[in-house]
């Protein structure tokens, strides 16, 4: 049975303080959303239905050359994202910023209450972050195509050495969050956390409280972990990974970034229940009912009883 580790466990062992300075946590508020590669969205997708997520109609980014479907949570949400427009994404990187492409963790976008002081406050902090964006997605519904927009602002690969992260502000949330998109048959409400591999954790830290502030931010061992909000950003070798994950992570990453990300569901036992249902091979201990990484599109993931 996978051994597991949480921000419990993370604060029991390290001290951290929670305020962060009314700057950063403005300017970086938690996760919005997670970006996982997809080489096939209409595979994918149906992947993910299986595991219970209601999808939203398939969305496109006319700046960028791809395409989405996201699955929507009463807090942050899940982004399948894949190349539809090769022309169009190879001529507009500088648009789009960077993204890992392979299997698994693409990006994190972190959640703002302005994108633009943001940069401010991010430039005093010493990090050479972009010029803020304006970003539209045409999302194909059935009663027609809606632009939900975006402020959106990228930061650089040296601020962000563990996966490539931005920021991100809702211009028109009520076109990304409709009536049905936010009811799961598997019974998600939230992202709780996403622990991402990296060859040298320690290596980071400097970068991370430049980012998000010293105060948020934690080091156990060799975990590196970010408070921020209601959500965490845990940073591990890949080796440790799969010591804490060996059925759920891949042995290799070859390439890839075999993220976990830990969910907040209404009723494990129901979750649980569905997913066997829908014959999804699962992991189940006291607390979590785990899917791995091969069977939910590169990232594992952990189904955790809401506080």
């Amino acid at each position: 049975m996978a051994l597991r580790f949480s921000t419990s466990l993370v604060c029991r062992f390290t001290h951290w303080s929670s305020s962060r300075g009314p700057d950063m946590a403005d300017a970086i508020a938690g996760i919005d959303h997670l970006l996982i590669d997809s080489s096939d969205l209409e595979a994918d997708r149906t992947v993910w239905e299986r595991l219970g997520f209601t999808m939203t109609p398939r969305g496109r980014h006319p700046q960028w050359g791809t395409g989405n479907y996201c699955t929507m949570f009463n807090q942050g949400y899940l982004e399948l994202i894949g190349v539809v427009d090769a022309a169009e994404f190879a001529a507009n990187a500088s648009r789009r910023g960077s993204r890992k492409q392979g299997p698994g963790l693409s990006a994190i976008a972190f959640a703002t209450a302005d994108a633009y002081a943001a940069r401010d406050t991010l430039v005093e902090a010493g990090i050479a972050a972009d010029s803020t964006k304006d970003l539209s997605r045409l999302l194909e519904g059935d009663e027609g195509t809606t632009e939900p927009r975006f402020d959106i602002l990228h930061l650089p690969p040296d601020a962000t050495p563990a996966t490539p992260m931005f920021l991100c502000r809702h211009r028109t949330p009520d076109l990304v969050r409709r009536p049905g998109w936010m009811d799961h048959a598997n019974g998600v409400t939230a992202i709780l956390s996403v622990t991402v591999p990296v060859s040298d954790p320690l290596a980071m830290v400097s970068h991370h409280e430049r980012l998000v502030g010293p105060s948020a931010v934690a080091v156990t061992d060799e975990i590196v972990t970010l408070h921020l909000g209601h959500e965490t950003v845990m940073l591990a070798r890949h080796d440790d990974l799969l010591a804490l994950y060996p059925e759920l992570v891949p042995e290799t990453d070859d390439g890839a970034c075999p993220a976990v990300v830990t969910l907040s569901v209404a009723d494990l036992e129901a979750t649980t229940a569905y997913l066997r249902g829908a014959s999804v091979p699962v992991v189940r201990d006291a607390r979590a009912v785990m899917v791995a990484a091969e069977d939910a599109c590169g990232i594992a993931m952990v189904f955790e009883q809401a506080p």
